[in-house]
């Protein structure tokens, strides 16, 4: 008995270790396996991406070159467009028409240093005229009526509306005349192509009542070749925006090449004061010219109209 149990203990051992080495060769042939696959492909992968390492530098090479030659030609524009600019600037001086027209963007409390006004009094306007046009007045007594009708009878120019052509815009420095509708002939200083006029009031930060409904809307400027000139040229009806600037300046809408010595403002309607307009100042703006003299017909002229 403790025979057979000491050769069945010895089979088992036997057996056990036989199964223990073949299982460890295989372990080992897997390891083996596992450990050389993964070197070939890594191996194959490096080449992979070393062959696309050397596209990328081949590439970024290209690139390179293409950019340098980009950028020579671009120095080489770079050196040449001052003398592009300058050309275009002779070309452009030589068959563009001159500007006259005033600048928009202007200091308003030095616009009469940058923009010349052809109306203004001190440098030779003079208003000639005011038409039916019925000042506004307030008369404080009798003989305050009395100066101001007798002023007003003699000479229409020494109404008020020449406030319209002196500097100074303070609250109650304008012309004050009944009513929406009225209008003010201005001798300019010379013969002038018109170009621009500029209408200007107080704002309402400055006025006593906080609104300026007396303001002036829409006008007409018109010029005229004498005095009572019944077909005077219509440069343009214009609106002043009372929520605007003070000074706001106004292209004329119909130029003429002639020059007028006369320009009448033709206020037409007000902001919705209902008693009276003021208008605080006006300026005429363009460019003097030479008048010129009355045509005259020679004798070959009169026999050709005769022949007509």
């Amino acid at each position: 008995m403790d025979y057979d149990d000491e050769q069945d203990t010895f089979l088992r051992g036997a057996f056990k270790s036989f199964v223990c080495v073949v299982l460890s060769l295989l372990l080992g042939f897997q390891v083996y396996s596992y450990l050389l696959t993964p070197h070939e492909i890594v191996n194959g992968d490096f080449s992979d991406i070393k062959h696309i390492i050397n596209q990328l530098s081949h590439g970024l090479s290209e690139i390179n070159r293409k950019h340098e030659q980009l950028q020579f030609e671009m120095d080489h524009i770079a050196s040449a467009l001052p003398a592009v600019a300058a050309a275009a600037d002779r070309a452009k001086d030589a068959l563009g028409p001159p500007q006259h027209q005033p600048k928009r963007a202007l200091d308003l409390n030095n616009y009469d240093r940058q923009v010349v006004d052809y109306a203004l009094e001190t440098a030779g306007g003079r208003v000639i005229d005011t038409g039916d046009t019925i000042e506004h007045f307030i008369y404080e007594s009798p003989i305050s009526w009395a100066l101001y009708a007798l002023s007003a009878f003699m000479c229409r120019e020494c109404l008020g509306a020449t406030t319209v052509i002196r500097p100074g815009a303070l609250p109650g420095e304008c012309w004050a005349f009944k009513g929406p509708r009225g209008e003010v002939t201005i001798r300019l200083l010379g013969n002038v192509r018109v170009t621009g006029v500029s209408l200007e009031h107080i704002s309402p930060q400055i006025s006593p009542t906080k609104e300026i409904s007396s303001a002036p809307r829409l006008f007409q400027v018109e010029g005229l070749e004498y005095r009572r000139d019944v077909y005077p040229h219509d440069f343009g009806t214009f609106e002043y925006n009372k929520d605007g600037k003070p000074i706001q300046y106004f292209d004329v809408k119909h130029p003429s090449n002639k020059g007028f010595d006369l320009v009448r403002i033709k206020v037409i309607s007000n902001w919705g004061h209902s008693v009276y307009t003021c208008v605080y100042r006006v300026r005429v703006h363009g460019e003097l010219v030479q008048k010129q003299p009355p045509k005259t017909f020679k004798e070959e002229d009169y026999l050709q109209i005769d022949k007509e």
